[in-house]
């Protein structure tokens, strides 16, 4: 176990490393939001790492002791409690791990949208990245990587498939995602009258471009995010009826 207290550094000063200068004013909403989520995330990863996982740590060494000093077979309960022991700590190392940090820098566009969103799906994320998308600033996959979770937050069925497409120019970042909505009467559903008002809020707080297809439960949501100071008017009103 690494005792180091810079294990968990400040969460604030991690999260403020992707807002660069000429990030449109808009988009800070969003790293206020990624700020507060990663200081959350960071302040439960080191609850786990002051608490359970360092109360747990020694136990398997002092069951081990005990099983010598009885000269117990192996296989017996004892030795069994000291496996089982020692998964559990694994399990909460994994966990402390998957907490922190929140922002991992540099690991690309795909590997950070598959990452953000697998909380939100069975299956991992599809990601197309299309022209220009492998340019991306790190300051900016960190607002797709936004929008995308924002967008299957509160819309995306669990056990649907779920794409997202990723392009861009000089002025604009494209993205598109494809997705089942989840069934009316799921926890996870809003309906389509909240889905059209949160996605419309979503757009408006950003100052992004918006238009929503919807096909049975078929969700297609295709925005324009604004890159640096460029800012542009809307696709137009989101279509879901």
């Amino acid at each position: 176990m690494n005792d180091d207290p810079t294990r968990f550094p400040a969460p604030r000063a991690e999260a403020e490393d992707g807002a660069e200068a000429g990030t449109p004013a808009p988009q800070l909403l969003l790293d206020i939001v990624r700020r507060l989520r990663a200081r959350e995330r960071g302040y439960l990863a080191g609850l786990l790492h002051d608490g359970p996982i360092q109360e747990l740590a020694p136990v398997p060494l002092e069951l081990a002791e005990a099983h010598r000093a009885m000269q117990t077979s192996p296989g017996d309960e004892l030795e069994v409690v000291a496996h089982q022991v020692d998964a559990v700590g694994r399990l909460l190392r994994d966990l402390q791990e998957e907490l922190w940090p929140f922002r991992r820098s540099a690991s690309g566009l795909t590997a950070t949208l598959k990452r953000r969103t697998a909380w939100l799906l069975a299956t991992p994320l599809a990601v197309d990245v299309g022209a220009g998308a492998v340019g991306l600033r790190e300051a900016e996959i960190q607002v797709v990587a936004d929008i995308a979770e924002l967008i299957l937050a509160d819309l995306v069925s669990a056990d649907a498939r779920a794409l997202a497409e990723v392009r861009a120019d000089e002025h604009l970042i494209f993205l598109q995602v494809n997705m089942t909505l989840a069934p009316l009467g799921d926890p996870a559903s809003s309906g389509p009258a909240a889905a059209r008002a949160s996605l419309r809020s979503l757009a408006a707080a950003i100052q992004a471009g918006i238009d929503v297809e919807l096909h049975g439960r078929r969700l297609q949501v295709r925005m324009e995010i604004p890159r640096r100071q460029h800012h542009r008017q809307g696709l137009g009103a989101a279509r879901l009826p």
